[in-house]
């Protein structure tokens, strides 16, 4: 049996799995939250939003800051920036960076707003919050694509 070698780059890759694991693990479970509470749990809604904004600051952000410089650190030790599979995860890091702060932040905020407005008015979740739901999951669905597609990629190395 082969004993394994610890160096630099398998501490890094350690790492750069991590917080792949820890920054994007719980994103996962954001449409359960969000549907079981607009169907069984509306006064709840203001709450959910609220903790993804928190788990979205203190474990998606500095999980991604990890991510990247691990990968950059990796692609420099192994030399393979100039690997197509490298590149698409350098743009994915970015664009998740991106719907991260600038999608779905301001998303959670009127959604908290918008669920706090109908709730208090007592007539159900309104057509306006509803949209901003959508909005949301699709968003939400094209962000669990690009980190699907990026794991896939970081694994076969085409």
């Amino acid at each position: 049996m082969p004993i394994a070698i610890i160096n630099e780059a398998t501490i890094a890759l350690f790492f750069h799995v991590v917080a792949v694991v820890v920054a994007f693990g719980p994103t996962f479970a954001y449409p359960i939250f969000i549907a079981f509470a607009e169907k069984h749990a509306p006064a709840s809604l203001p709450s959910v939003f609220r903790s993804m904004t928190r788990i979205d600051r203190f474990l998606v952000t500095p999980g991604m800051i990890v991510i990247l410089i691990a990968g950059i650190y990796l692609s420099a030790k192994l030399k393979l920036s100039d690997e197509s599979w490298v590149m698409f995860g350098y743009l994915a890091i970015i664009a998740l960076f991106g719907m991260t702060h600038a999608f779905f932040a301001p998303r959670y905020r009127r959604a908290v707003q918008l669920a706090e407005r109908d709730l208090e008015k007592g007539a159900g979740l309104s057509a306006e919050y509803q949209a901003l739901s959508r909005q949301m999951a699709t968003g939400g669905m094209i962000a669990s694509l690009i980190i699907m597609v990026s794991i896939f990629l970081m694994i076969v190395k085409p």
